[in-house]
């Protein structure tokens, strides 16, 4: 009896199991399109009031968090804040924000270079990578100094700086892509510490520069506001900073001085010159006799030429004519 009674309630639950299960198949409601219309309307409605809100809060945020660069105009030093060469495609940013405010801070700074000097006729920016001890060494030996150095077993800038007290570093990256910034940097610390200086040179520590040949070029042309090959007159370097603090930053360090800066203060193009060259190898060490610069000497060969230009009572095969 309950094994038959169990049988037969067993067949009713399954029957009216499956007679359930048909009805729910049978019965299947599309959503209507109006509806579904109202719902997609209604999302992205509460999309759009989130993103107006959260970039409402990211300009408020900025401007609290940066109060100092809305105040600085295309002159003025700026603040000392983050580190970023980019720092331009912020959002909320206007027109009145520096495209390259230089922000870095000068880690080396020997800023007694030109005190005590009423003029200086020409001041030598040499840009350098810190690795390149031997080379800085080679120029303060030969072109770069008044007489011989004595050698320094220095491996640290700052010990270099504290030995020979002609370093400059700030504290950007040191790479290939940064040269532009040593260049400003060059600008930034000649306007400020040596605004006496009649004219300004930027070379590289692979470049051999003909001191003397190059010192009777410029007292006998005398000009203002003017750039030829590597050298500036001095009344332009504060402009020139200046205008870089409102122009973006590229790569090519020369296009972006003797081009971009030069031509925003009106002293574009500037003076060609053959006797600075051009990237070209120099093939013999006694045609520094003829020009001005040359590039791609190594450390070993500025010694040769330096000695070849500067015999010392020895007789010298670039002036046996």
């Amino acid at each position: 009896m309950k094994t038959r009674t169990t049988g037969e309630h067993c067949g009713e639950k399954r029957a009216l199991g499956s007679s359930r299960w048909r009805g729910v198949i049978r019965m299947p409601r599309k959503p209507r399109l109006p509806t579904l219309a109202a719902y997609l309307l209604l999302l992205s409605l509460v999309l759009l009031l989130y993103v107006s809100v959260r970039d409402s809060e990211q300009d408020s945020q900025q401007q609290t968090a940066d109060p100092q660069l809305g105040n600085q105009g295309a002159g003025e030093e700026p603040s000392l804040g983050a580190r970023s060469i980019k720092g331009t495609k912020r959002r909320g940013r206007t027109k009145d924000l520096p495209a390259n405010p230089h922000n870095f801070h000068m880690m080396i700074n020997n800023a007694n270079v030109c005190s005590g000097e009423s003029t200086v006729w020409l001041l030598v920016l040499v840009s350098s990578a810190v690795a390149n001890f031997h080379r800085r060494r080679a120029i303060r030996d030969t072109w770069g100094g008044s007489a011989p150095l004595t050698a320094s077993h220095a491996k640290l800038v700052v010990e270099e700086s504290r030995t020979y007290g002609d370093i400059l570093q700030e504290d950007f990256v040191d790479s290939y892509m940064n040269l532009t910034l040593k260049s400003v940097m060059g600008l930034k610390w000649a306007s400020t510490y040596c605004q006496q200086a009649h004219y300004v040179m930027k070379t590289d520590d692979d470049m051999y520069v003909n001191i003397p040949s190059l010192i009777t070029y410029l007292q006998e042309s005398r000009r203002s506001r003017w750039i030829t090959g590597y050298i500036m007159s001095g009344d332009i370097v504060k402009d020139l900073y200046s205008a870089s603090l409102n122009t973006r930053i590229i790569p090519v360090e020369d296009v972006y001085v003797t081009a971009h800066l030069a031509r925003s203060i009106g002293v574009h193009p500037p003076v060609h010159d053959n006797r600075f060259t051009c990237g070209e190898m120099v093939n013999d060490d006694c045609d520094l006799v003829q020009v001005f610069t040359g590039h791609r000497i190594t450390p070993e060969r500025m010694y040769h030429i330096w000695d070849k230009l500067n015999p010392n009572g020895i007789t010298s095969p670039c002036f046996d004519f």
